[in-house]
């Protein structure tokens, strides 16, 4: 299936709020466009009544503009003007003298038409019988600035609600960030080991109530299921560890009978594997263990190149006797919080990991340095290393490559490991050393 794109919050709001905003701007171009619509067909319904009591019963010339003066006597304003010109486009009645000359049917004018006091008007006008002509002009704006002033509250109406749909958005961005964050959270504490962190639902009615019901569900469910795997494993850990150390001191026991010395040897072999056995079980309690979390709340500010330093030193003889080169680069003062004896275990782990996979004559390279707010625990070597394509399953518990299957070891090295950093809430990745394989443990710097 194709994957979608998720878009950030940021943008959903900024573009639900854009969208929002185009059509509030276009309701309220709609709703000046009406109004003014509106107000010009009421002014053409007056236009039109004027024009037919100038023009009943087939008034001539001289009546009409004996029409028009006594409407002009009568009327108590001048916002309806009246112009007649006969056939020759001299004025015969009227009040006004516009600059232009007024077309023919009803349109609109403005003050290019040169009328005093006339901002935006109709006008209608038609010719009449023998050539003359009569034009009636009304306002449309019947106070100054009254376009305007309309303007002006469509734009106060708008601004109210674009402040309206801004706290809205704004409002509806920190709720779902709130709520994300609370999802984010008990990820983020199920990734670090802490299998009862649950999301809090503040309403169950509500949308975001009801998904964090449906999360902790799930998360109820997944943790149902990992406590049952953890709990078959250590099981048979523990239930198999006990016949199998009774197995291996019988075997050892028997091997240095007198009596057997004919299969001594053989013995000697299933000791040995009796052993690897009892180790590949110690390791899976103790990852089992590691992973449970609770070692955290024992956590303490360790140096951790100090650490790493003794370690080097204390296995300097052990990596040499096998054929490999040792060195080590730890400037002290690199400080974490954590286990000294899961951290110990840790670089152990590498440098025996390093030395195992490796031939005679690798330089195998120990190093803690400072970067950043991160403290990069390094093991270097220049062995064969890892393709890149293999090294997720290198990281995975009894993840044993092709080259290394006739290797002693279970496995699990690497994956303890893992387990450690993650415990200290840091991460492990293995790179590319050019040549040999270079392993990176970064945990945070204690603050």
């Amino acid at each position: 299936m194709p994957t979608r794109r998720i878009r950030s919050l940021g943008r959903i709001a900024i573009g639900f709020a854009l969208g929002l905003s185009a059509a509030t701007a276009l309701a309220g171009a709609g709703v000046y466009l009406a109004l003014l619509d509106a107000i010009d067909r009421q002014v053409d319904l007056r236009l039109h009544g004027e024009a037919r009591e100038l023009l009943q019963g087939n008034a001539t010339l001289p009546e009409i503009a004996r029409r028009i003066d006594r409407e002009r006597s009568d009327r108590e304003t001048a916002d309806i003007g009246f112009l007649l010109r006969d056939a020759r486009g001299a004025v015969v009645a009227g009040n006004i003298t516009p600059a232009m000359p007024l077309p023919l049917g009803t349109s609109t004018i403005g003050r290019d038409a040169g009328i005093p006091g006339l901002s935006r008007g109709r006008v209608w006008a038609s010719r009449l019988p023998g050539g003359a002509t009569l034009a009636i002009v009304a306002e449309s704006e019947p106070l100054d600035l009254h376009d305007g002033n309309r303007l002006h509250i469509l734009a106060i109406g708008f601004g109210t609600v674009m402040a309206l749909l801004l706290i809205g958005s704004l409002a509806l961005i920190r709720a779902i960030r709130m709520n994300i964050a609370a999802i984010g959270g008990a990820a983020e504490a199920i990734i670090e080991g802490d299998l009862r962190a649950r999301v809090p639902v503040n309403r169950e009615t509500s949308v975001f109530g009801g998904l964090a019901l449906t999360f902790n569900r799930m998360l109820d469910r997944i943790g149902d299921l990992m406590t049952g795997m953890r709990s078959i494993s250590n099981d048979i850990a523990h239930d198999l560890r006990t016949p199998l150390a009774r197995l291996h001191g019988r075997l050892a026991a028997l091997a240095d009978a007198p009596e057997a010395a004919p299969v001594r040897e053989e013995l000697a072999a299933a000791v040995a594997e009796s052993e690897e056995i009892l180790a590949i079980f110690a390791a899976i309690l103790r990852i089992s263990e590691i992973e449970g979390g609770d070692r955290r709340a024992g956590f303490e500010p360790v140096d951790l190149a100090a650490l790493a330093a003794d370690v080097g030193e204390g296995l300097q003889l052990l990596v040499t006797e096998s054929g490999r080169d040792f060195e080590a680069e730890t400037p002290p003062g690199v400080r974490v919080e954590g286990d000294p004896r899961l951290l110990t275990q840790l670089v152990v782990n590498l440098i025996e990991n390093a030395v195992t996979h490796t031939p005679p004559g690798t330089m195998i390279r120990l190093s803690v340095r400072a970067e950043g707010d991160t403290a990069l625990l390094e093991v270097a070597d220049n062995g064969p290393g890892i393709p890149a394509a293999e090294r997720d399953h290198a990281l995975r518990r009894f993840g044993r490559l092709e080259a290394s299957r006739h290797t002693r070891g279970h496995g699990l090295g690497l994956p303890l490991a893992v387990a450690i950093a993650r415990l200290h809430r840091g991460t492990l990745t293995l790179d590319d050393a050019r040549p040999g394989l270079r392993v990176r443990v970064r945990l945070a710097i204690a603050g």
